[in-house]
């Protein structure tokens, strides 16, 4: 498409305001030091006009000597680009240092210096590699050109000698800048790379080792659900045919009682297989209120049990984690003292009670039947110790590690052994217990023969 007459004259200047906002926005991201660099040049500049130093002695054109600051202040300028935008930088001091040059001042070299040093360093490969090649192209023609004119080859070598110092010194040593800045970056990200292959191999192992919980659940799950789960069930169907068949009798109660608990285990069961197929963390029911039923089936084997429990709405107020570990604790108690000392009366109590707390605030006042902080829970589980030894030992011997182990999951202890001639368990659990659990019985039953 061609352009308008009217459209033509404008494209220099819309070609110059986007260069100066180009440059504007590189000079925004000029770093201090080169902006002392750009100074420090000036100040050399200065002090060599100064003291009459002169690139070619006499040799000069005299309108470009006078002025000399102007190009000179052109070449700083350059100078602040020399990382933002290469190629404004070599224009400015390529065309600040060749008027320097012609005007005679030995700020030129220094200008043709810094313009291939920072060309090699810090331009595009591309353009490093040909300010490289350049440097070696023009100290090649000088020398011919010195030779050729003036066949004296002191002047040559002092040719030589300047075109080292300005043109392959900074080429030489920016290339070796650069080369080591992309080495640092090349091990940088290598060291990334290793780190990112790191992780991911991290990964890979915790996902195998996912996967082979998530199969070792699924074949507990299929290990529970078809063989205990099927013997439960065996055993609530045949104790509800047999309670059929009784119907009445002292064994009614007995086989009522053994249906129950069957049915009930089987329930708990099928809830640990869903959590096991699930992969949930969540531990099996079990609430404080569910404590009598489970007393009472004890009774109902005959097993004598004491039972007390002195909290705020029977506990019912207890998160709910809190609840499964008294229960489940409370359980394993009752079994072990019926399968170890069977015959001997049980004391269970479940109370609150407070614990000292040495240079603490005074609390303020709790809100009625609120149970303030620094308070634990109680649970005590007692039987006198068997006359004799009930036999060789039996149970697998993980009832008191289970134990232990839901204790500290809750964030309490728990201590067993012989107390004053009896068994104890004692369960402690941190919470924000009521200040008088006395105030709070609900319930105390006697001793049932």
């Amino acid at each position: 498409m061609e352009q308008s007459p009217a459209a033509a004259p404008h494209l220099p200047r819309r070609l110059l305001t986007s260069w100066l906002a180009l440059d504007v926005r590189a000079l925004a991201r000029t770093r201090v030091e080169d902006l002392a660099l750009a100074g420090g040049y000036f100040v050399l500049f200065w002090l060599l006009e100064a003291v009459n130093f002169t690139a070619f002695g006499s040799l000069k054109v005299q309108w470009l000597a006078s002025a000399w600051p102007a190009l000179a202040v052109l070449g700083c300028c350059g100078v602040l680009f020399r990382r933002t935008a290469a190629p404004a930088m070599a224009w400015m001091c390529g065309i600040a240092a060749m008027g320097l040059l012609l005007a005679g001042h030995a700020g030129a070299f220094i200008l043709i210096f810094e313009l291939f040093f920072s060309v090699v360093l810090f331009a595009t490969p591309r353009a490093s590699l040909r300010a490289s090649r350049t440097a070696w192209v023009l100290s090649a023609l000088l020398l011919l050109t010195v030779y050729g004119s003036s066949r004296d080859a002191g002047l040559t070598v002092a040719a030589g000698f300047v075109a080292v110092l300005t043109l392959l010194t900074p080429v030489e040593w920016a290339g070796n800048l650069r080369k080591a800045t992309v080495l640092a970056q090349s091990e940088s990200a290598r060291a990334d790379a290793v780190h990112e292959a790191a992780a991911q191999r991290l990964l890979a192992e915790r996902n195998a080792h996912d996967l082979a919980l998530e199969q070792a659940r699924q074949h507990m799950a299929r290990e529970l659900h078809d063989v205990i789960s099927a013997r439960l069930s065996a055993i609530a169907l045949q104790s509800g045919a047999a309670l059929h068949a009784a119907r009445s009798g002292p064994e009614s109660a007995l086989l009522r009682q053994i249906r129950k608990e069957s049915v009930a285990g089987l329930d708990e069961l099928n809830t640990m297989i869903r959590l096991l197929h699930s992969g949930g963390s969540s531990q099996a029911p079990g609430q404080i209120s569910e404590l009598r039923a489970l007393i009472e089936g004890h009774r109902a084997a005959g097993q004598r049990v004491d039972f007390s429990i002195e909290l705020p709405d029977g506990g019912q107020h207890l998160p709910p984690a809190v609840q499964t570990t008294v229960y489940r604790i409370a359980a394993e108690a009752l079994a072990n003292a019926a399968k170890h000392a069977p015959g001997t009366a049980v004391h269970l109590s479940l109370s609150s009670a407070s614990v000292p707390a040495a240079d603490t605030p005074a609390p303020e006042m709790p809100a009625p039947d609120t149970p303030p902080a620094g308070h634990e829970l109680l649970l005590r589980v007692g039987n006198a110790l068997p006359l004799q030894p009930a036999g060789p030992p039996s149970g697998t011997g993980t009832g008191l590690p289970s134990m232990h182990f839901r204790a500290a999951h809750a964030g309490g202890s728990l201590s067993a052994g012989p107390v004053a001639n009896a068994w104890q368990v004692l369960l402690r659990l941190p919470l924000a217990g009521p200040a008088n659990p006395a105030s709070f019985k609900t319930a105390h039953e006697g001793n049932l023969a």
